[in-house]
């Protein structure tokens, strides 16, 4: 299944993180390498740049390069290069083979995969199944659309990994042709990135591609609370594992005593055993994330974890920044920094998952979603919203006669409006609903500023903010 690469003339289109890695793969395989950007120099990053150039790396800026394009042997794109670009048709017309960095990747590897999707969780539940294998005693690569991209695996020591646990985006999973994981999840498909699909339909297609090429021994375990994943048929030779929060026939995981946080547990049937795993001192915040914490439970009994070590894990993860991250309580008053929540099913859940009355801040760079439905739920549980970016008047349309709300200009603005209106008891979320390109670099930086916000506030320049205990 592996590529001859050795002599090739290969392209890389992108130089992110994804192409640069990439590219320095390919160069270790000998191929003759051509990297071509459609950004200025100047712009990209210049680490990379220089990495390239003191590898003799031909690389061309500025623009697509179509001639260079056009001579190679074989191109590979990265998740971020629009699937109809122009230049990449013509490439198909002359045979030229198109491959994405994931399957290319994936064709090198001798590894075990497990492999994340969903619209909303990969990223925690991606870092929870690693946590858990590293505690087991088991080398573990982490990566994907989370940290590294796959091939960067390839760059690295490869000996020393037992096996992948991978993020995957629908973006990645466009440009699958024999990917196969070991064990495959799927979390939830809602409406999201409505702006580069056609339809929900064809996003949702994406997603599913995940399973498609699984094979006798393989695992697929889904979240049958998600109607549409309740109804997914996945290859038959695949062993089919689902879970949800209430006991039905044919999941294998579901809560016990949801309504009680001092006895409440995931009880999972797996393999003629019946198992229970306490959730009364886990870190991370609402029921999606207890909802989050099956597969990775059942990921690891695949892989034979004992139970223990699994319970010690789950007690220890702290969860990841940006994702319903409590930041600082002062004067009564909870911040929380969820600027990871690019969609709308996100922001749902965020909100439903805080026992306080609410000063919501969202808004953000419009993917094309429908607003109605947060609007609604909002009402009752949101005591005041507080808009910024590109659908700030978008959402305030939405949210008129349902929550009082308003606007503001910056980060810092949204934050001084939010903390005027807070009372004691209350809390301060930051949940966007939108993507962060309009006003920030990701929503990282989004969220390190709305932390660098409250520091301003309260005059605090010395360092990190003390989350709460």
């Amino acid at each position: 299944m592996s590529i001859e690469l050795s002599g090739k003339k290969v392209t890389v289109i992108g130089l992110g993180i994804t192409g640069f890695y990439t590219a320095l793969y390919l160069s270790s395989r000998k191929a003759r390498v051509f990297v071509n950007d459609i950004k200025p120099e100047g712009r990209l990053n210049q680490e990379y740049v220089n990495r390239l150039k003191n590898l003799n790396i031909e690389l061309k800026t500025g623009g697509y390069d179509e001639r260079g394009i056009l001579e190679s042997d074989m191109i590979v794109i990265s998740p971020g290069v629009p699937k109809d670009l122009s230049i990449l048709k013509k490439a198909k017309k002359l045979n030229i083979p198109v491959i994405a960095e994931m399957e290319l990747a994936y064709r090198m590897i001798k590894k075990p995969i497990i492999a994340i999707t969903g619209t909303n969780g990969k990223s925690t539940v991606t870092s929870l199944i690693g946590h858990i294998l590293k505690c087991a005693g088991i080398k573990v690569f982490v990566g994907g659309n989370i940290g590294r991209p796959l091939i960067s695996y390839l760059v690295h020591d490869k000996s020393a990994i037992d096996i992948i646990v991978l993020e995957v985006s629908s973006y990645q999973l466009d440009g699958i042709e024999k990917f196969s994981p070991f064990i495959s999840i799927i979390l939830n498909i809602t409406p999201d990135h409505l702006d580069r699909y056609t339809s929900f339909n064809e996003y949702v297609n994406s997603k599913l591609k995940i399973f498609k090429n699984q094979e006798k021994g393989s695992y697929v375990i889904l979240n049958d609370d998600d109607s549409l994943l309740a109804n997914a048929q996945p290859p038959s030779e695949a062993r089919v594992l689902r879970y949800g929060v209430k006991r039905r026939q044919g999941r294998i995981a579901f809560i016990e005593n949801r309504g009680n946080s001092s006895n409440s547990s995931i009880r999972v049937c797996f393999n003629k055993k019946e198992l229970k795993f306490s959730l009364k001192n886990r870190s991370l915040l609402g029921l999606h994330n207890i909802t989050n914490l099956m597969p990775a439970i059942i990921s690891s009994l695949i892989l034979d974890v004992d139970k223990r070590i699994i319970q010690d894990a789950i007690n220890g993860f702290k969860g990841l920044p940006h994702r319903l991250e409590p930041v600082l309580e002062k004067n009564g008053i909870l911040f929380i920094d969820d600027s990871k929540a690019t969609n709308v099913d996100s922001t749902v859940k965020a909100i439903n998952s805080i026992n306080r009355p609410i000063i919501l801040i969202a808004g953000g760079k419009d993917k094309g979603l429908d607003y109605r439905h947060l609007a609604r739920m909002a009402k009752g549980k949101v005591k005041h919203a507080i808009f910024i970016g590109e659908t700030a008047l978008i959402l305030a349309k939405e949210f008129k006669n349902l929550v009082s709300s308003e606007t503001a200009q910056d980060m810092y603005e949204a934050v001084s409006k939010a903390y005027s209106k807070a009372e004691k008891g209350e809390a301060i979320l930051l949940s966007p609903a939108c993507s962060s390109f309009d006003m920030f670099r990701d929503y990282s930086h989004r969220g390190e500023t709305f932390k660098d916000a409250i520091r301003r506030i309260f005059d605090d320049s010395k360092g990190p903010i003390n989350p709460p205990a």
